[in-house]
């Protein structure tokens, strides 16, 4: 998957492409990068926040070990994960993409 690119173990980063404003919470696989569409429109951080927690939700990690590195006031987001212990790239991907 060229979405996700591993670092170490325990390190991935994430290339997203965020909708907000819509109907309802879904992520897409769109090759390149995930598509997460969110209710919340991108006011006072509101879709950062929202973003955070599904993600934070799917993966059944902390919001702390999530952080966005890029694109914080855009659609297109690289966001890095750190986990606790050795997970595989098809693990992650299988929680997210429910």
């Amino acid at each position: 998957m060229k979405f996700l690119e591993k670092h170490s173990d325990t390190n991935y980063i994430i290339k997203l492409n965020v909708r907000t404003n819509c109907k309802s919470q879904k992520v897409v696989n769109n090759g390149d990068f995930l598509t997460i569409f969110l209710k919340s429109k991108p006011i006072q951080n509101k879709a950062n926040k929202e973003l955070i927690n599904l993600i934070k939700k799917r993966l059944n990690i902390s919001s702390n070990q999530i952080q966005i590195i890029s694109g914080s006031k855009r659609h297109d987001k690289l966001i890095k994960l750190y986990f606790l212990e050795d997970i595989k790239e098809q693990e992650i991907i299988r929680k997210l993409i429910v």
